[in-house]
């Protein structure tokens, strides 16, 4: 069987980097290739033989909630490593197939993404383009359409059908098909059986996508229906036809399990498509990009006021909320890694204003706060946070947990007692847990290391003893090796004590990975998206 594992774990790998993976790998998957080197591939060979004949099952899913807008949650998960990695390159593999079909829709903005051609665009951007020129050109009667638990309702019997609709399946493809529903039958009876995908992996978005060409191929005669994921548009010139157009759509989605959520579903009319459609600074950012693109000094100086007041008044409840923060924070980023002045004192008070009342937003808070190596008014912030009866949300809580390790000040023994009582909290998200541990080893002393040890014979979360033993990386080294020999001696994961293997040749203690500085030279690739 051929996979592509290589690419498939670059693009795990490149959802690290940006930050979407709801669960981060301990150490940001640095140790996969000192690991395992050329071994990857018939791990996942043998992995994909083992679920093939049914001797082996996929391990669970990790699983946390993220927060939405309003103080709501998302549910998201990922899979294990090596699960993850068999499910990218059997998506991939699959995919390979389906995207030269002309029979795929062309309704959908979002499926240009994983075009060879256009992957690299910014396909959403093509959609609001688009969505634009049918206003400008007299379509006054819009619907909007949002979908109700789109990745978890959908049907996998349903997918099989999508997916075998689009091949012509030969008994290489068959098997493909056959150990992808094995994993995704797996996972989905932890909720629901034979429905949903995990909300997070690339793999995900693109099964979810092929999902709704159905959809797309029932609605094309809307001559402006268009789509990007689930938000589904469609420009009419006349109210009725509007109406029309929304009934045809839900019946279409009815035919596959799926339903409009209806108190966010509408049928605007006139200027309202403007206002509550159209981000009203979209000429502002991209001339502001282009400035940047430029790399003229005197006019990127000249727009750096422009950003950190589109930042200052970003914090509102709408629905250009989520693009004007991104769009600026990151490049005022980018600024400070370049050496360009910021009133930075500034941008990181309305974070630590908005931390709270803003918690969707943690990964991007932590992301600038972390430019700031030895600010302990920071860290003091931070660690305030994470004691405060604030601290509601895993997934926050973790983002915390990681700009912590990022960042580099002498903390006390009070901050040492409390990471040490939160590791040992087994009410806590595990992962939480994982990089408590992880700090008592950055920053705690020899005595308090010694506590963790004490916490792994508990443990049978693989996650959290990884991290138990990267957190004695600085231990005395009798006392380390005396560890190290226990569980080369106990432990009965494999995959743990082959871990041990590479903390050991390390040259230098290893705690986090530390996510490259952007600048103005490049790194776009990693830019959250601002747009969806």
């Amino acid at each position: 069987m051929s996979f592509d594992y290589k690419r498939a774990i670059k693009k795990v790998v490149h959802e690290e980097l940006k930050g979407n993976n709801p669960i981060p790998d301990i150490l940001g998957f640095q140790h996969l290739k000192p690991l395992y080197e050329d071994k990857l591939s018939d791990i996942l060979d043998s992995l994909f033989a083992n679920y093939k004949s049914n001797t082996k099952n996929p391990l669970p899913l990790l699983k946390i909630d993220v927060p939405k807008p309003n103080f709501t949650i998302r549910p998201m998960s990922r899979p294990e490593n090596k699960d993850w990695f068999l499910y990218e390159a059997i998506v991939d593999s699959l995919a390979s197939k389906i995207i030269p079909d002309d029979h795929i829709c062309k309704r959908s903005f979002s499926y240009l993404n994983y075009l060879p051609s256009t992957a690299k665009e910014n396909n959403w951007i093509k959609f609001d383009d688009k969505c634009r020129e049918l206003y400008s050109m007299g379509f006054k009667h819009a619907v909007i359409a949002d979908l109700t638990g789109y990745y978890e309702n959908i049907s996998l019997s349903e997918l099989k059908k999508r997916l075998s609709n689009y091949l012509i399946v030969d008994e290489e493809t068959d098997l493909k098909i056959s150990v992808l529903c094995k994993l995704l039958h797996t996972w989905s009876d932890e909720r629901v059986s034979d429905y949903g995908l995990p909300q997070g992996p690339p793999a995900s978005s693109f099964l979810a996508d092929i999902y709704l060409d159905f959809v797309d191929s029932k609605m094309e005669k809307y001559e402006n229906y268009y789509r990007y994921m689930d938000d589904i548009k469609i420009f009419c010139k006349t109210e009725i036809e509007a109406k029309k157009a929304l009934k045809d759509l839900i019946i279409a989605l009815r035919d596959i399990k799926l339903n409009i959520n209806a108190k966010k579903t509408k049928i605007l009319h006139g200027t309202e498509i403007a206002s509550l459609l159209f981000d009203p600074l979209k000429a502002s950012l991209s001339s502001i990009d282009s400035i940047l693109k430029s790399k003229n000094r005197t006019q990127v100086i000249n727009i750096i006021s422009s950003l950190q007041i589109i930042f200052a008044n970003a914090f509102v409840d709408n629905l250009f909320e989520k693009t004007h923060l991104t769009f600026a924070l990151y490049r005022l980023s980018k600024l400070h890694s370049s050496g360009f002045a910021l009133n930075t004192e500034k941008i990181i008070a309305l974070i630590i204003e908005n931390f709270v009342s803003k918690p969707h937003h943690a990964g991007l808070f932590c992301f600038f706060l972390t430019l700031f190596q030895n600010n302990i008014e920071i860290v003091r912030f931070l660690i305030k946070y994470l004691q405060s009866d604030n601290n509601i949300y895993d997934w926050q809580e973790i983002r915390v947990l990681q700009s912590l390790l990022r960042l580099n000040v002498k903390l006390g023994p009070s901050d040492i007692k409390f990471f040490i009582t939160s590791g040992m909290n087994s009410n806590k998200h595990f992962a939480a847990r994982a990089f408590y541990f992880l700090l008592v080893g950055k920053y705690g002393n020899n005595r308090e290391r010694d506590l963790v040890i004490g916490c792994y014979n508990v443990e049978l979360n693989s996650y959290i003893k990884t991290a138990i033993i990267l957190s004695v990386q600085e231990l005395g080294k009798d006392s380390r090796n005396d560890f190290y020999a226990w569980i080369r001696k106990y432990e009965t994961d494999k995959e743990v004590i082959e871990f041990l293997s590479y903390v050991k040749s390390l040259k230098y203690p290893l705690y986090c990975l530390d996510i490259p500085r952007p600048t103005l030279e490049g790194l776009e690739d990693i830019e959250p998206s601002p747009y969806y």
